[in-house]
């Protein structure tokens, strides 16, 4: 009788151990998800996620959108940390090293920040793999490409199910495909003449400093395909970077010109005055590179904040362009609105375009702000 018993206690507690193992493992699966990021890495990321450190504007542009801001605790590379649309960015630990650049980033610093997540962009820069080795120990870390229109519904969808935001996630991307399917519908019918051939200039150094995007750059075939363009400088051999030949340049047949310059105190919602905007554009309209161009000859140069591009929210970068590539196809939409209802509706930023901030110039519904 007492085996007997002594049996029955043992399978006791072998089932309590068995039911305790088993039950335990399941709740720790449960607070642990598993997603495949844009370099195609599986990372485990263990649930919930309260503090984050990141490195990109798109990606701090996501963060805003899905509603977890107050989550980031340090910030890598951004190109315009804009204190009105990042709340008290200035109070938050910088990990961003020089040179500029997403990988490059301040891995003691962010060790001592003790993250959940670090969360990067997936570019064309090399480091990843160094920084990644460097903290991959103590801190996990995703890569997310946040700013094509190809990949952002997929990365958009990983970065919801990580914060369990997934409808606002969805609210946005919805939102996104409904502005960026009335451009394509309209460019989509483009002849080849029809087509406007533009030339893309950006540079951290100066107005002087004459950079572009070739088509091999991440992208860029893409951004011709939605707005109906041809990029003059679709052919070189380099991607990005180095400064062009200026005989090159002065004899291509230009309908337009895009200024993405990096211009201190030029854009941002804190910025109302164009001054700075309006001067730096008759700067680049009077080199002798393009002062000829039927560009500028025509007032088709156009500024644009560096920030729209690569960009969670590149629909506005999209909504701007369009109607100054095709004004007659586009003379009905109106850019500012779109651009309003980003900022309130899913930046939830309280700003009224037509009274604050520079990002474009020139345009407006308001030409008393955005006069050429």
């Amino acid at each position: 009788m007492l085996r007997e018993n002594n049996v029955l206690k043992l399978y006791g507690l072998f089932l309590l151990f068995f039911i305790f193992f088993v039950t335990g493992n399941a709740i720790g699966r449960q607070n642990e998800i598993t997603i495949i990021d844009a370099m195609g890495r599986e990372v485990t990321i263990k649930q919930p996620v309260n503090r984050i450190a990141f490195s990109g504007t798109c990606i701090a542009e996501a963060l805003r959108l899905i509603g977890v801001w107050n989550k980031v605790v340090g910030r890598g590379y951004m190109v315009i940390p804009d204190k009105h649309l990042y709340p008290d960015i200035e109070k938050l630990t910088v990990i961003a090293m020089e040179p500029p650049g997403p990988y490059n980033i301040n891995c003691e610093k962010l060790l001592e920040l003790d993250v959940d997540l670090l969360i990067t962009m997936s570019f064309s820069f090399e480091g990843f793999k160094g920084m990644n080795d460097k903290i991959k120990s103590r801190t996990k870390v995703i890569a997310l490409d946040m700013f094509q229109p190809d990949t952002i519904k997929k990365n958009f969808e990983i970065l919801g199910k990580i914060f369990n935001e997934e409808k606002k996630s969805m609210d946005y991307l919805n939102w996104s495909e409904n502005v960026m399917n009335k451009i394509v519908n309209k460019t989509s019918k483009l002849s080849l003449a029809q087509r406007k051939k533009y030339f893309f200039k950006w540079s951290f150094g100066g107005f002087d400093e004459i950079r572009t995007l070739s088509d091999k750059f991440s992208g860029m075939t893409k951004v011709n395909e939605i707005l109906g363009g041809i990029n003059i400088a679709a052919d070189l051999n380099r991607a990005w970077g180095g400064i062009l030949d200026p005989e090159w340049l002065i004899q291509q047949d230009l309908d337009i010109i895009i200024c993405q310059d990096t211009i201190l105190n030029g854009y941002g919602i804190g910025v109302d005055n164009n001054e700075v905007i309006r001067s730096y554009r008759k700067k680049v309209m009077g080199l002798s590179v393009l002062a000829s161009s039927k560009a500028v000859k025509n007032k088709k140069v156009y500024m644009i904040s560096p920030q729209f591009m690569h960009s969670s929210g590149f629909v506005i970068y999209f909504a701007y362009l369009a109607k100054w590539f095709h004004p007659d196809l586009f003379h009905d939409f109106d850019p500012e609105s779109i651009h309003q209802e980003y900022l309130t509706r899913f930046m939830d930023v309280d700003y009224n375009l037509k009274k604050h901030g520079v990002f474009v110039y020139p345009y407006s519904t308001d030409a008393t702000r955005f006069d050429q």
